[in-house]
C-alpha cells in the first residue's frame, strides 16, 4: 500500500480550513475538519494537538509584534504532505536498493559507490554533474510551479497538497486523503528508522543494518 500511494501523483489533502474563533486556549485549533486530525491519542475525542501548534497562528495573527512569526495550519499541512510524499518515495527506494542495484555507469557519467555520506554530494557533482543538474532543475521546476504562495498566513488559493492532478478521481475523497496522510506519517518514521539502523546497527529492533 505504501509503495502504491508513494507513486500516485497527488491527492488533495483537505478543503480550505474554516476560520477559527479567537481563543486563549491553545488546543482550540482549526483541526476538526482536516483529514488526519487524529483523535486516537485523546480520550476527550478531540483533535490531537497537545502543544497547540495549530492554534498559535490564530492567537497571534492580529498582533503587530508577532504577526508572521508562526505559520498557519495551511502551511503546516502543505509541509507535512510534502514530507509524507518524499518519505514514502524514500522508504520504497531504500528498500528497493537493498535487492536491486546497477553498476552506476550512465554513458560515461557515474556515481562513486561507498562514499562517506558527508562527502556524497560533492562526489556526485564531480562524477555525474549532468545527472545532478538535471535533478536540481527538476526540483526547481516542481517547487516554482507549485510554490505555496500565501500559505504562511493562511491565504493560499489552492488547498495544501493539491498540485492539480486527480488520478482515479480520488483527489477529493476524504478516505483516500486520510490514507495518504497515515501512510506518509508511517513512512517518515520508517525512513528515519532505516537511517538509524544504518548508522547505529542494532538501534532499531527487528531492522537489520542497512
Amino acid at each position: 500500500m505504501i509503495a502504491w500511494l508513494a507513486l500516485l501523483p497527488v491527492a488533495r489533502a483537505f478543503t480550505a480550513p474554516a476560520k477559527a474563533t479567537p481563543s486563549t486556549h491553545l488546543n482550540a485549533a482549526p483541526l476538526d475538519d482536516l483529514p488526519g486530525a487524529s483523535i486516537e491519542f485523546n480520550l476527550m475525542n478531540e483533535p490531537w494537538d497537545p502543544l497547540g501548534f495549530a492554534s498559535i497562528h490564530e492567537l497571534i495573527k492580529d498582533s503587530p509584534e508577532h504577526f508572521g512569526v508562526w505559520p498557519s495550519v495551511q502551511w503546516l499541512r502543505e509541509a507535512e504532505l510534502k514530507h509524507c510524499r518524499v518519505a514514502m518515495l524514500a522508504f520504497v527506494g531504500a528498500v528497493a536498493q537493498q535487492y536491486w542495484t546497477f553498476s552506476g555507469s550512465l554513458g560515461g557519467w557515474y556515481y562513486q559507490p561507498g562514499v562517506n555520506p558527508m562527502e556524497a554530494l560533492g562526489s556526485a557533482f564531480s562524477t555525474n554533474p549532468f545527472g545532478m543538474w538535471q535533478l536540481l532543475c527538476s526540483i526547481w521546476l516542481a517547487e516554482s510551479t507549485f510554490y505555496p504562495e500565501g500559505a504562511w498566513i493562511g491565504k493560499m488559493e489552492r488547498a495544501p497538497g493539491d498540485l492539480g492532478w486527480n488520478l482515479d478521481n480520488k483527489k477529493d475523497d476524504p478516505e483516500f486523503q486520510l490514507k495518504e496522510l497515515k501512510n506518509g506519517r508511517l513512512a517518515m518514521i520508517g525512513i528515519i528508522s532505516l537511517s538509524a539502523a544504518h548508522f547505529i546497527p542494532g538501534s532499531v529492533p527487528l531492522i537489520p543494518s542497512f
